[in-house]
Order: structure tokens, then C-alpha cells, then sequence
């Protein structure tokens, strides 16, 4: 009887194991537009419509492991009016569990492309799917929509002259940032760790986060070009249309030390040792551009709000509040965050600032 239990608790291991799904990386999917400068009004079309701007979505993101042989990853898009519009395939390699992946699509030439490329703006749906050829399942891990816009390109360029150029509208994220320890320079020795979402020209900008604890700063950092993680542009990447998202570490600020090593730690500030409330504050061009307020525990942890866990983010980062301040950002929707934060997936719990 015993060696039946074991043989049938054995076999349901194995399963679950064998059909573990991966985990989406919610916070790295990322939907830009790609223009093509002509306009198929059918893919059967003799010829295309010219000098006409049309467009459609390149889609990535991040996965943590398993990926098995058999397994595929595609996502499906609707046009506003909720018909099917395009599915991409996206390259799907296999990964062991808990490794992290970036997929990107298959590579597919534009000439096939712009056949399905549209002019229309307006919400779209989309869904990030996974069939399994295996055990004949085809799973949705994350379905959402995204608000595409157009604006008028810059008139002095005749090439631009009476064009609009296309762009998906990130303004949901500029009041969130990411907040943790991040645990891969040393997880028994983790620093603290934030991104921040920022619109407008930025690549020029002078970026620095500093630290505060009790109203006293304790730690400052400056943002390289290494401190870019994404972009989410217009298809003319012009500024006024463009959202990134910077990340600030801050390597003399760790949580804890449960490090068995004789490495030299003496030099850092330990958030364990400090219980309380703390700031990081950005300046962007010698400008205040972001608040971000959180507590620390006794146990060095960042006080959890539960955010992320709620809305399956996926990873270990938290979803806080950034208040956004000054006029680096330009003009955006400050009430975006509402309904279209998370690719219109609202945020339970989250209050912007």
C-alpha cells in the first residue's frame, strides 16, 4: 500500500513538473507601432495606396522558465471594433525553470508585413498566448488593451507636410515606478533597487536619484546609459511621444546580510539596521521630476502593499506610487493610471500621488 502512495504521489510530481507554464514578466511587455509608408487597403490589392503612413504593433517580453520542446508562444491582436486583425509568432526557445528569457517575434519580411498594416487608431486587444503541441492546450497568460494615438509630424519638413505620425499612449505608467532588492549582484546581500517611467526628451537629460531616511540623504546615484531599459516610442521617435524606463540601483544600499562570505560590507547602510520611512527623490536637468515614498521593516524588507501580487506582475518587484513633479514630462493624462494602467488591467489597491 505504501509503495502505491509513493508511486502515485511520484506521478503527480512528475506532471506537475512536466506541465509547469512559464511565468509572464508583466512589467517588461512592450507594444510600439512600426510604420511602413504605404497603405495595402487589401492584401489581394493590385497595387498600394502611396505616401500614405500605415502601421503595425511590434510586440516583446520577458519570461521566467519553463519553456519546453513543443511549446509555442504567439500573440493575437483585434482591431478597435474587436475583429481578429494579426497573429505573431514569436520566437520561443527552450529555457529550464526559472531562467529568464526576452522573446521577440519571429522574423517575418516586410514586404508580408505591410500587407497587414492599417491606418485606424483607437483601443486595441491583444492577448499573449501558448500552445502546447504536447498535451494539445492553448493558454492565454495575459490578455489587455493599449490606446493608440496620431499627431501631426513637424510641418517645416516637406517630407512631413500634412502627415500624422502613429504612437501608443504609455501616460498610465508615468505615475508608477518599481521598487525591491534586487538579488543579482547578491541575493543574501541585496540592493535597493527602483524604475521610473519618464516622457519627453531624456537621453540628453542629467538624471539622479538620491536616497533619504529620517529627511537625511544617504545615498545618490547617477543614471548611465546602462540605466535605459525600455522605450516606448512614436514610429518618428519623436520626443513629445516617447516614454522610457530608467532604473536607478543604489550599491552601498543593501537590505540585509545573510552573506556567509568575509566580504567587506562595512561601508554600506543596511535598511535591517534602519527601520522607518524613507524618499528617493529624482532630479531630472538640476529639476525635482519624482517622489517615491516607502517603509522599511525591522527585517530590512521593503512594507509590501500587496500591489503587484494582486495584479500577477510576476518577479519580485513592487508597484508604488512615483508623484510626478515639475514640467520635465511635458503635457500627459494624469488620470490615465485609472483605467488603462498595466495595458488596462487597474491596479487594486494603487493611488497615484
Amino acid at each position: 500500500m505504501k509503495k502505491i502512495i509513493v508511486l502515485i504521489i511520484t506521478v503527480l510530481l512528475f506532471s506537475v513538473s512536466a506541465f509547469a507554464a512559464p511565468v509572464l514578466l508583466k512589467r517588461t511587455i512592450e507594444v510600439t507601432p512600426k510604420r511602413f509608408l504605404r497603405y495595402w487597403k487589401n492584401p489581394k490589392a493590385a497595387e498600394p495606396v502611396y505616401n500614405t503612413y500605415s502601421w503595425i504593433p511590434r510586440v516583446q517580453f520577458d519570461v521566467l522558465g519553463p519553456i519546453e520542446a513543443g511549446e509555442k508562444l504567439y500573440v493575437e491582436f483585434d482591431t478597435p471594433d474587436g475583429k481578429p486583425w494579426m497573429k505573431v509568432n514569436m520566437r520561443t526557445p527552450e529555457i529550464g525553470d526559472d531562467i529568464w528569457e526576452t522573446i521577440k517575434a519571429d522574423s517575418v519580411d516586410d514586404s508580408e508585413l505591410e500587407k497587414q498594416a492599417i491606418l485606424g487608431e483607437g483601443v486595441f486587444s491583444f492577448r499573449i498566448k501558448m500552445k502546447n503541441a504536447l498535451n494539445g492546450t492553448d493558454a492565454t497568460l495575459f490578455s489587455g488593451k493599449f490606446k493608440v494615438g496620431t499627431f501631426l509630424l513637424d510641418q517645416k519638413i516637406p517630407d512631413y507636410k500634412n502627415k500624422k505620425d502613429f504612437f501608443i499612449d504609455y501616460d498610465w505608467h508615468l505615475p508608477m515606478a518599481y521598487l525591491w532588492l534586487n538579488p543579482q549582484s547578491d541575493e543574501n546581500v541585496p540592493q535597493l533597487a527602483t524604475q521610473i517611467c519618464l516622457r519627453g526628451e531624456v537621453d540628453s537629460a542629467k538624471l539622479e536619484a538620491y536616497l533619504f531616511y529620517n529627511g537625511k540623504q544617504i545615498a545618490k546615484q547617477t543614471a548611465s546609459s546602462n540605466s535605459r531599459k525600455q522605450i516606448f516610442s512614436s514610429t518618428a521617435d519623436e520626443p513629445s511621444h516617447r516614454w522610457q524606463i530608467w532604473e536607478f540601483s543604489f550599491p552601498t544600499v543593501r537590505g540585509f546580510n545573510k552573506s556567509e562570505s568575509n566580504s567587506d560590507f562595512s561601508s554600506n547602510f543596511f535598511l535591517d539596521k534602519n527601520p522607518g520611512e524613507y524618499e528617493i527623490k529624482v532630479m531630472r536637468d538640476n529639476q525635482l521630476s519624482r517622489s517615491i515614498k516607502f517603509t522599511v521593516g525591522k527585517d530590512g524588507k521593503i512594507v509590501d502593499n500587496n500591489v503587484a501580487k494582486q495584479a500577477n506582475l510576476g518577479g519580485v518587484r513592487m508597484i508604488v506610487p512615483a508623484k510626478i513633479l515639475g514640467t520635465g514630462d511635458g503635457r500627459f493624462n494624469a488620470g490615465a493610471w485609472q483605467s488603462e494602467a498595466l495595458f488596462y488591467n487597474p491596479l487594486s489597491g494603487f493611488t497615484a500621488q
